[in-house]
């Protein structure tokens, strides 16, 4: 660690360092049951799983990293994950990965998405780092879980929550996973791991050889960089957009607020010295009438929008009304996103 700290990196991604100590008599795990896997086996290693040397190993790396101001990172699930943290005057991981996204049983409600959210904000201990994960090489893209419209309800999410986002490489493009893949991996995880789509030339321009050690996706043709910044209403470019918003203010240090809309749709605010960004979620699979007027408490009567999903419907610019009793109705139609500005 120390050479590399010399060499100027920023911080560490450590993989599984839940398993990182032995039992101290060195008995084996009972063996994994018949069918187990990758996602089951972990759990049933009793004896190293969590153990509380663990955590008085890691609390030393974090101190020694402490003297080149670097962040350590680290993933975990939730019910254990605070421990991770540590405190202040014992500290563990800087950024512990959170995979909630991954562990979603199903398509949520707007009530349930908003206690989701809230299950995590609410355990972080104070003062210490949020994040929000996506996808990842083990367990894949999290669209994957769902449909490629889903996504751009994620996309809002690590984006416009507070802290730090992490995606993996594609979504930002609605990749999906490469099934064709011919799998000799155990963990059957190669689906996710074939390359990225830059454009639409052979192999996805991702590489110049006569083929690429995974095979491309089938439908890199219209999936890559190159094809989606050509059309304003991409994938690729209300990911730019929410990426930029990011760099305002408001998003930086804005107060969360969570606001019912309705059963299927769930909006939420930041809102800085006076300015504020709504970003409003149709978690359903039908279009929903949005009524902004109490669900925001009057933010403003005409809203803009500044960023929107591909399914959406709307454009930059456009006014949304919010008063109520409005003639025509806002309608978001299933699984679509749009982000409105005060200013």
């Amino acid at each position: 660690m120390k050479f590399w700290l010399e060499k100027g990196v920023s911080g560490f991604r450590v993989d599984a360092p839940m398993l990182f100590m032995e039992d101290e008599q060195l008995r084996d795990n009972p063996p994994p049951k018949l069918d187990a896997n990758i996602f089951t086996v972990f759990g049933e290693c009793e004896r190293t799983l969590n153990h509380p040397d663990t955590f008085r190993f890691i609390n030393e790396l974090n101190v020694f990293l402490q003297q080149y101001d670097r962040k350590s990172r680290k993933k975990i699930q939730l019910e254990t994950v605070m421990k991770y943290y540590g405190t202040k005057r014992f500290p563990v991981f800087n950024l512990p990965l959170n995979y909630r996204f991954v562990g979603l049983a199903g398509y949520l409600d707007a009530y349930q998405l908003r206690d989701f959210l809230r299950a995590w904000l609410d355990k972080v201990p104070k003062n210490m780092h949020i994040n929000w994960a996506l996808g990842n090489h083990d367990f894949g893209r999290v669209a994957h879980y769902f449909n490629t419209e889903y996504n751009s309800i994620l996309l809002a999410l690590v984006t416009m929550l507070p802290g730090t986002l992490v995606i993996y490489f594609g979504e930002e493009l609605t990749m999906g996973a490469n099934n064709l893949v011919i799998n000799d991996d155990i963990y059957l995880r190669n689906p996710h791991r074939s390359p990225m789509h830059w454009d639409d030339t052979r192999n996805a321009g991702f590489t110049s050889g006569e083929k690429s050690w995974l095979p491309v996706h089938p439908n890199y043709w219209h999936y890559n960089v190159q094809t989606q910044k050509t059309y304003e209403n991409s994938s690729l470019n209300y990911f730019k957009d929410l990426t930029s918003l990011r760099k305002t203010d408001t998003v930086k240090y804005g107060d969360l607020k969570f606001h019912i809309v309705s059963k299927w749709v769930m909006a939420y605010s930041r809102t800085y010295k006076g300015t504020s960004y709504i970003v409003v979620m149709n978690l359903g699979t039908e279009t929903q009438p949005i009524d902004l007027y109490d669900a925001t408490n009057n933010i403003s009567t005409t809203l803009t929008v500044v960023a929107c999903s591909p399914n959406s419907g709307y454009k930059k610019g456009y006014e949304m009304k919010t008063t109520p009793n409005y003639p025509t109705a806002s309608l978001l139609r299933p699984h679509s996103v749009v982000v409105l500005s005060s200013m």
